[in-house]
């Protein structure tokens, strides 16, 4: 053959198989849409604590031999309580499968809460094991009805220094399914929206004392579960193996992921990246890792796997987070259109399918201020605030992962009751004109904390419609307390004793105009407590 038809031939043999590429893409992705379609069909009427056979091959272990028999064959349904470990077979281009399961999970969610529980979806040559004793799981029942003695504050946790909700009235009826170990909380499911209030405040029943108890650490099922799939690579992006997790509207669920416990309240995917690592998307809202990480939407994080003493492959740590990539955006979508679909043929609520795209974290460094990070990203200091929960505008601990919302959208300062960094540079930049915060300051106490429960005062300004004012631990610097106040209320009641306050501690006020930050007033004197 001679160089010149050599030279002709090579280009088509390279057209060919690009070609040839493109089609088994192609057909991989139209696989794995008609899967996640019939999902729909497969799985609707799902009750909660109960599994679903969504696609093509799926293997299925159960505790006992009732449940396993029957579980062969798309549509199948069987109990979450039985389960111990859960495959879904990898893409076959030839006979067009690819493995699909659906969970509905109860979790801690109230009996009278409609919709959808805790779904996770397992896809692809991936595989799930409970690890759960499941003896221990104590399931939540109807809820008692009761009565208020008395006028008493909602709590959004178990702790009366947590966030308030409203005020249950003298007689009103109190639905309750659960209670906390110790037994002086008990939650309430009015109207089906969670909330806790002071046991003592409630007309006593002695059915309360069977309640389950409900606490970070309770059980339930699938609440801990090893995650773990082939390293093969599909003829395509979407045929990849992946766990996804959604928790339910606004309510969060605390899960433990190959052996590390985290706080989930959006749509989260799991992806092993590697035989020793194993990458989670944050696709909607936030997840907040044993290791103090909270990764954002839009973000993924990298766990570390390593063998344990048991045997068990376990994540050692994450790594920083990093914007999700073109593939990771386009899975958060492809799942939720998916859940969706499974939404609407179950009648649940649907989410947006429209993705975040991730905004710049920024890890504290030593000499870091909250005015120079505005300015050196050009975006508002209120918003940094706004965005990263439980952040004081004069506090920044070296290490914190701040999270910086639009970059470049416009440098704006925090308007103070005290001085910050020069002015000069500060003033420039402000789009409005910032509120008159000279009148902000604290009042009383300013030498030494109340013992019991006392009121703390400061002297508020015309521009807040609400106040926020965190408590600190002076000799860690850990915030013990964040309470928020109406326009009108410039007191706040609570007891050092119960915050844990060590030595001393200190306290400050932020004003706030719509829930945005507006002023700060100093942290106050180290007050000693006794």
């Amino acid at each position: 053959m001679s160089h010149k038809r050599f030279a002709l031939i090579l280009p088509l043999l390279l057209v060919f198989a690009l070609l040839s590429a493109d089609a088994q893409e192609a057909v991989c992705n139209e696989i794995v849409a008609g899967a996640l379609l019939d999902l729909s069909e497969h799985c609707a009427d799902l009750e909660r604590n109960s599994l679903c056979y969504g696609h093509a091959h799926v293997d299925a272990s159960f505790a006992g031999d009732s449940a396993s028999t029957d579980f062969d064959a798309p549509g199948a349904r069987a109990p979450l309580a039985q389960l111990k470990s859960l495959g879904t077979s990898a893409l076959d281009v030839e006979r067009g499968h690819w493995g699909l399961a659906i969970m509905n999970l109860q979790a801690n969610l109230p009996q009278s809460r409609p919709g959808a529980g805790l779904i996770m979806l397992l896809a692809g040559d991936a595989t799930l094991d409970h690890e759960i004793d499941l003896s221990q799981i104590d399931e939540i029942r109807e809820p008692l009805s009761t009565v208020a003695l008395e006028p008493t504050t909602r709590f959004a946790q178990a702790a009366n220094i947590a966030e308030e909700l409203g005020q249950l009235q003298k007689d009103d009826i109190a639905l309750v399914d659960a209670r906390t170990s110790g037994g002086e909380w008990l939650r309430l499911v009015n109207a089906g929206a969670l909330s806790w209030v002071e046991r003592d405040h409630l007309a006593p029943l002695q059915a309360m004392e069977s309640l389950p108890v409900v606490d970070v650490a309770d059980p339930f099922a699938m609440k801990a579960f090893s995650f773990s799939s082939a390293r093969e690579i599909a003829d395509c992006d979407a045929a990849q193996p992946v766990l996804a997790i959604q928790t339910p509207g606004a309510s969060s669920a605390n899960l433990t992921v190959n052996g590390v416990d985290i706080h989930v309240r959006s749509l989260v995917s799991f992806q092993q990246v590697h035989r020793n690592a194993l990458s989670m998307t944050v696709h909607r809202g936030a997840v907040t890792t044993a290791f103090g990480n909270t990764v954002l939407a839009g973000n993924t994080v990298v766990g570390i796997l390593a063998s344990s003493e048991s045997g068990k492959t376990a994540i050692l740590d994450w790594s920083g987070a990093l914007p999700v990539s073109d593939a990771e955006l386009a899975r958060g979508q492809r799942l939720q259109e998916a859940l969706n679909g499974l939404a609407r043929a179950n009648g649940w609520a649907e989410h947006d399918t429209e993705m975040s795209l991730g905004d710049l974290i920024h890890v504290v460094a030593g000499g870091d201020t909250l005015f120079a990070l505005a300015r050196r990203y050009d975006v508002s200091v209120a918003d940094i605030v706004a965005v990263n929960d439980g952040l004081s505008p004069s506090r920044l601990s070296v290490g914190t992962e701040l999270l910086i919302p639009n970059p470049g959208s416009g440098f704006g300062g925090l308007a103070s009751a005290k001085p910050q960094e020069p002015s000069a540079p500060i003033a420039a930049a402000p789009k409005t004109a910032p509120p008159d915060c000279s009148g902000l300051r604290l009042t009383s106490p300013l030498e030494i904390a109340p013992g019991g429960m006392s009121p703390y005062y400061w002297d508020g300004i015309a521009a807040a419609t609400g106040y926020q004012v965190n408590v600190y631990d002076h000799g860690t610097g850990s915030l013990l307390g964040s309470f928020h106040s109406s326009a009108d209320q410039t007191s706040i009641s609570f007891s050092a004793g119960q915050l844990g306050v060590g030595g001393a501690l200190q306290w400050e006020v932020i004003a706030l105009a719509e829930g945005q930050p507006i002023c700060s007033t100093d942290e106050s004197a180290p007050l000693p407590h006794r």
